[in-house]
């Protein structure tokens, strides 16, 4: 009988590793090297989860960067999400790369204790704490990102974002992989998009003041996290105080004109 469960122990050991191997990755993090990109040799979240990974647009952004590009050594808000209704955690990994696949630049974990860098600061990836959802139908991670000290060319963000079941093992859960591309800065200074736009108070019950540059007549947007339009507003004043306690919770995005800033309504 002892060898019997000796036998039993040899190969339900094995198994037992690589669900909690599996899982402790998704909670605590990405071991590194799972982004999909060509420097991490394609490999992604289905090397530890099961499932065919799906395309998404805009799910690693940064605004700045989209509108003016890099300056070397200069400093850029970038964040990750994850939109999945039916999940009830959420992991991530990113990093950045140059044409030739070399990583670039590096990571910044920002507040809130929801990130860490890895891979000396290639990377970046969730905490344990920032597995949880902040809304219904998703979550949102916010993090800096360093440009390297000289311009390489074009670079791009890769990111592989987990939508998990959190059913403790490998299964169930839906794999989704983002890039965003952007070139080195054509102008002699970069635009800081906060000299731009602000929002106060950031957290906000609802009601917030938008002060901005933009022109009488021009469009205030509302944005939730699927990019979708959820309330336009004609701008009259260089300040514009705006009730948004409609909207319930969440993590939204207020455009004006090519900048964005991020508003969190609690």
């Amino acid at each position: 009988m002892k060898k019997h469960y000796n036998l039993l122990l040899i190969l339900v050991l094995p198994l037992a590793l690589i669900f909690f191997t599996s899982e402790t990755w998704s909670s605590g993090g990405s071991p590194g090297g799972k982004t999909g990109s060509p420097g991490d040799g394609g490999q992604n979240c289905t090397g530890c989860h099961l499932g065919t990974p799906q395309t998404q647009e805009f799910w690693i952004y940064s605004p700045d960067l989209l509108v003016s590009g890099y300056n070397p050594g200069q400093t850029y808000n970038v964040f990750v999400i994850g939109i999945d209704a039916n999940a009830n955690k959420f992991g991530f990994e990113a990093t950045a790369e140059d044409a030739s696949g070399n990583k670039v630049g590096t990571f910044q974990t920002g507040f809130g204790g929801f990130n860490q860098v890895i891979n000396n600061g290639s990377s970046i990836t969730h905490t344990a704490l920032g597995t949880t959802p902040l809304t219904d139908s998703g979550t949102v991670w916010f993090f800096d990102w360093v440009a390297p000290v000289s311009s390489v060319g074009e670079i791009t963000f890769y990111a592989a974002i987990n939508a998990a079941n959190g059913n403790g093992a490998n299964t169930g859960d839906q794999i989704n992989l983002s890039h965003f591309s952007f070139s080195p800065s054509v102008g002699i200074s970069e635009d800081n998009s906060q000299d731009h736009l602000s929002i106060y108070p950031n957290p906000s019950s609802g009601v917030v003041n938008v002060k901005h540059d933009g022109q009488i007549g021009d469009i205030i947007q509302i944005l939730n996290l699927t990019g979708q339009v959820v309330f336009t507003r004609e701008i009259n004043s260089p300040t514009e105080k705006i009730d948004l306690s409609s909207l319930g919770s969440g993590v939204f995005f207020i455009k004006v004109g090519d900048y964005i800033q991020r508003l969190v309504i609690k």
